[in-house]
């Protein structure tokens, strides 16, 4: 055989063997996605029916086990959960703190959840976050962001499912929840990746934040300094609060191949809805 023929053969071969493992990778990476698509999605059905108005440590703490949750230190009522462009998603939480060497009866329950300093039955917040396994890599914020082009541009785009309790004296204080993705999106002079990030805030009627509110109202929050696209819904603890519309979330695209999400009739339809009523009610009004 001649030797440029083996060497055709060769460089065959190898290119080959370079596809069929850039494929699998590939493969693997999108099963994985689905997978954790699938998680969220029982999180999603799980948080429609949870018990907040009545809901306690326990009741919050077991939750979170279910999904493989985590203590946080308290953060700023107001700061979202959804991160913003260019920012890469926060890493999870740090690594437990030592436990009290006398610790209470809940405690003695061997709680799943990893405990950090400051977190007791009486105050404690947990955090929820569901992402495929690529995106919960502590990288450098460059080498995160390119990580999320390189692997958006093959179709795998980065998104994230969340759900964050606070517990003040022994009851659910205030939970926020949602869905984020970050997808290909032009806005103004700005051309890459963007958030499209819908919230869902529950308050108790303890809460001070609560008192003039209405038990369910969407809107659009502003930032400063950021490029994104946001939707979020509050809920009063109120006996016909519609937990429902607030929680109809559909994921499916997030894990499309073809496209992204393209808004917020995506993946909040009901809320999208109720938003764009309310928007042409004032409208009509003026």
């Amino acid at each position: 055989m001649p030797a440029w023929r083996r060497v055709r053969r060769s460089v065959l071969s190898v290119s080959l063997a370079l596809f069929g493992v850039l494929a699998l990778g590939w493969l693997l990476l999108y099963l994985d996605s689905l997978h954790e698509r699938q998680r969220a999605e029982h999180l999603i059905a799980d948080l429609k029916s949870f018990p907040f108005a009545n809901a306690g440590f326990l009741e919050v703490r077991e939750l979170a086990n279910r999904y493989g949750g985590s203590v946080a230190q308290p953060l700023i009522p107001q700061e979202p959960l959804i991160p913003r462009q260019p920012q890469p998603p926060p890493p999870p939480p740090g690594p437990p703190l030592r436990k009290s060497p006398n610790p209470t009866d809940s405690e003695k329950r061997a709680p799943q959840v990893r405990n950090t300093q400051g977190c007791t039955p009486q105050d404690c917040i947990f955090d929820v976050r569901i992402r495929p396994h690529p995106f919960n890599q502590s990288l450098d914020d460059h080498t995160l962001w390119l990580l999320y082009s390189v692997l958006g541009s093959v179709g795998l785009r980065p998104w994230v499912v969340f759900a964050r309790f606070e517990v003040r004296d022994g009851a659910l204080w205030e939970s926020r929840a949602g869905v984020g993705q970050f997808r290909p999106a032009s806005i103004g002079a700005y051309k890459g990746l963007v958030p499209l990030a819908y919230q869902i805030i529950y308050m108790s009627s303890a809460n001070a934040l609560d008192r003039h509110r209405p038990e369910y109202a969407v809107g659009v929050p502003h930032f400063t300094g950021t490029v994104s696209d946001d939707l979020w819904a509050w809920i009063a603890q109120a006996p016909n609060a519609p937990i429902n519309r607030a929680f109809d979330v559909r994921l499916h695209c997030l894990t499309t191949v073809s496209h992204a999400c393209r808004g917020f009739a995506d993946i909040a339809p009901s809320a999208w809805s109720d938003y764009q009523a309310a928007s042409n009610k004032i409208r009509k009004s003026r």
